[in-house]
């Protein structure tokens, strides 16, 4: 046995054993990551399907002068969004008409002494409110 080559040969062995290790870190790290993000976007979804429940009422809706639409477009009315512990108005706007869905707008509904907000959104048929 030659020792320059024992030594080299045990050096490449540990390097290799070395890359192997970061390489498997590398892997496991990268699992982790894609864990949490899947995990966190599953989560975030769920939290805004819960909606947002308070106990301060919104305020009256404001008064919008709503223009003439045109062919094939529909009016989302203004409500009051709940942002930083306030209620904050959104302007209504105009848009594009689904076929064979109505708009259901965004509403609070009282929900004994609290305010639960539903966001607006398009229901198949007649179940919505007409534009």
């Amino acid at each position: 046995m030659n020792p320059e080559t024992d030594s080299l040969s045990s050096a490449m062995t540990a390097r290799g054993v070395r890359r192997d290790l970061n390489g498997t870190r590398i892997k496991a790290a990268r699992s982790l990551l894609l864990s949490l993000i899947l995990v966190g976007g599953f989560s975030s979804a769920s939290a805004l399907a819960r909606g947002v429940i308070i106990e301060i009422a919104p305020p009256p809706d404001r008064v919008e002068v709503v223009p003439v639409q045109r062919r094939g477009y529909t009016w989302a009315p203004g409500y009051w969004r709940w942002q930083r512990g306030q209620h904050v108005w959104v302007s209504g706007h105009t848009m594009r008409v689904r076929t064979g869905y109505a708009w259901t707008p965004d509403r609070w509904n009282d929900v004994g002494k609290r305010h639960e907000f539903k966001a607006g959104h398009w229901t198949r048929g007649s179940e919505g409110r007409e534009q």
